[in-house]
């Protein structure tokens, strides 16, 4: 998960100080890690740090509450060194100086968990761990205004192997995990530097048609502009999905329909899947599972195509290590192959990781 990359150089408390109306400082100096943390306050701007501007990667540097109820606990630096991809290292993992953004990770919402952490702190050896939501606030480091406030809800991680509580009345709170903090921070550190800077997207922004509540199972599906939402192989591959989705909540007439939609070589691999992911303990993937289809394009062979697409799925998962149980936002873009059969009917032969891409706003939607 997120790791501490240094606890010396932190000052200063996250939150929306200053953002509501106060002053902004300007600061003319080194931008260092504790220059940067001096930004979410919300009432200082570096005026030696690059400004948000140009090409992407735009590097970022990023906050975070402490995982202890300590009133006295500051802020800290958070590196991020698992799940990031090649692309992503560029903006996450850069120096201070060349920093753009800043991000501030406060502690939102939370709730009570059966989760007990064990620390030696005198008489109450077992600590509460209480599920938490965060906001992200993402600061311009140049000029200190807020660029976008996004929600992690709800943060993943468990009990940290180490932690600063009150002495009375310790809890510990969850923390976001590494990809939760990518997905949330994408579209800002990859615009392009031209135009209006990207707002988050979230499942909110795909809403089952409707206004049908989401459930268990359910597959909802959004198109980006220039996708067409009546394509045959667009609707092939919601089947897909769909079959898929089902097939994973133990539906075994599910099956039976994504043997139908796919090539045998790839049933065998996603039945491979199925298994794998009922062999650990305690884990389960359920719906909903939202897609937004940001492009179609003619695939190696003719009758061939390509489908890329975000995807978020939420997966409830009872972890090891004291880790609580709860949903996990699980998002990634993925590329599906289709391939027309004898009958010139779409079927899926494969999937893989599609190029690294921020998701574009959705413009229709289908259920």
């Amino acid at each position: 998960m997120a790791a501490v990359c240094g606890l010396a150089a932190c000052g200063g408390a996250s939150g929306d100080a200053g953002s509501a109306g106060g002053e902004v400082r300007a600061v003319d100096g080194p931008v260092d890690m504790g220059a940067l943390n001096d930004v979410c306050a919300g009432n200082v701007a570096l005026t030696s740090a690059p400004p948000y501007t140009g090409p992407a990667p735009h590097p970022v540097a990023l906050f975070s509450q402490h995982q202890g109820n300590d009133p006295t606990g500051s802020t800290f630096p958070v590196r991020l060194l698992q799940d990031v991809g090649q692309p992503e290292r560029d903006a996450f993992l850069a120096r201070p100086a060349q920093t753009q953004l800043v991000a501030c990770a406060e502690r939102d919402a939370r709730e009570p968990t059966d989760v007990i952490c064990r620390f030696d702190i005198g008489s109450q050896k077992q600590v509460p761990f209480f599920r938490t939501s965060y906001r992200i606030t993402v600061r311009a480091a140049h000029t200190g205004q807020v660029v976008a406030t996004v929600p992690v809800n709800p943060a993943a991680a468990g009990c940290p192997t180490s932690v600063k509580v009150a002495w009375s009345g310790a809890e510990v709170f969850s923390a976001p995990t590494d990809r939760q903090i990518v997905t949330a921070l994408t579209p800002f550190v990859s615009w392009g530097g031209t135009g209006t800077p990207p707002a988050p997207a979230g499942p909110e922004d795909a809403p089952a048609a409707g206004g049908a509540p989401v459930v268990e199972g359910s597959v909802q599906m959004t198109t980006g502009p220039g996708v067409d939402p009546a394509s045959p192989a667009v609707r092939a591959h919601l089947t897909f999905w769909d079959a898929f989705a089902r097939a994973q909540e133990g539906d075994r007439a599910a099956l039976g329909t994504l043997l139908d939609q796919v090539d045998g070589s790839f049933f065998g691999t996603l039945t491979t899947i199925l298994d794998q992911n009922r062999a650990i303990p305690g884990r389960s993937v359920r719906g909903p599972l939202r897609l937004l289809v940001t492009g179609v394009s003619p695939g190696p062979e003719g009758g061939a195509v390509t489908v890329d697409s975000c995807l978020d799925e939420t997966g409830r998962e009872t972890l090891e290590q004291s880790l609580p149980t709860g949903q996990i936002g699980i998002a990634s873009r993925i590329r599906v192959n289709l391939a027309r059969d004898s009958t010139g009917e779409y079927r899926a032969t494969g999937f893989a990781d599609a190029p690294p891409a921020p998701c574009p706003p959705p413009a229709g939607r289908i259920s």
